[in-house]
């Protein structure tokens, strides 16, 4: 049995995303930091949930080596994880091409809402459905672009 992955990735390099976390160097002040994005975050998922004409169900937060990772399960197959850190990461999964096609509408639809700007066009321009013969973004590739954005 042959299987299919498809997925859709969208980086937001310019960190222009509203749920970015940004680092602060007083804890109290990291923590109400943390809270403004998931808030944020929260009112994006509303967003897309209406885009995309689904439930969206929220499964947690990992923290894996200082990354935060919020991930949601689609009602009808597939799921969604969100590296919260700059620069944000968003990868959804699905078992057929028609369901993620129909997830970069409602993603592409929630961002221009969303989003303002030629910087956010190019983000939202940037965004494709990839199947498993396409390179994903890894955890690698994300720490190599957070370090050229520190330099």
């Amino acid at each position: 049995m042959k299987t299919r992955h498809y997925f859709v990735p969208a980086l937001d390099i310019g960190d222009i995303l509203p749920f970015v976390i940004k680092k602060k160097k007083v804890l109290s002040d990291q923590f109400a930091e943390e809270e403004r994005a998931k808030g944020e975050l929260i009112k994006f998922i509303v967003l897309l949930e209406r885009q995309f004409k689904q439930p969206i169900h929220y499964v947690g937060m990992d923290v894996i080596g200082e990354k935060n990772y919020e991930r949601f399960l689609f009602a009808k197959g597939g799921f969604l994880e969100i590296l919260t850190e700059s620069p944000v990461a968003i990868n959804a999964h699905f078992p057929e091409r028609k369901t993620a096609s129909a997830f970069k509408k409602a993603l592409m639809g929630t961002l221009s809402k969303l989003l303002a700007g030629p910087g956010a066009r190019l983000f939202i321009d940037s965004i494709e459905v990839q199947d498993q013969d396409d390179t994903s973004l890894t955890v690698q590739k994300w720490r190599l672009l957070k370090e050229i954005k520190k330099s």
